[in-house]
């Protein structure tokens, strides 16, 4: 099976990305924890699908550490894995949330006692989050 995982920053296109293979043919996912990832390709295999994208990114929370083993596996079970990480400035970033007026995924967690983080704040933790992962693919 041809899988495509789409991960990456908040703002950069995944979702862009995504829409482009659905177009090609491929079985789409959007916002699949990481933890999951596995599972759900053995599920589509066995349904007969022989192309699946799926974007995974910082709103998988702590299971994103995971997907460096999961592609791995995935490539040990015959699976042509390809993986897409997708990146913008920080400046872009900004304009981007600014001219959509959505709220970047980060900024909701603040705790009960603490103000939410500013959209850079989150940025830049999304960043680090993500930082393990960038280079998966290569």
């Amino acid at each position: 099976m041809r899988v495509v995982l789409i991960t990456g920053i908040s703002g950069s296109g995944k979702s862009v990305a995504t829409n482009v293979l659905e177009d090609d043919g491929y079985f789409c996912i959007d916002n699949l924890p990481a933890r999951f990832l596995g599972e759900v390709i053995a599920s589509l295999q066995e349904a007969g699908h022989d192309k699946v994208a799926v974007s995974i990114d910082a709103r998988s929370g702590d299971s994103v550490s995971d997907l460096r083993h999961v592609v791995g596996a995935l490539g040990r079970y015959g699976h042509d894995v390809k993986v897409i990480f997708l990146n913008a400035r920080t400046e872009t970033l900004v304009q981007r949330y600014s001219e959509t007026r959505r709220r970047h995924p980060l900024s909701l967690r603040g705790g009960e006692n603490t103000d939410a983080p500013t959209l850079i704040e989150s940025i830049q933790r999304e960043r680090e989050m993500m930082s393990p992962i960038e280079d998966v693919g290569v």
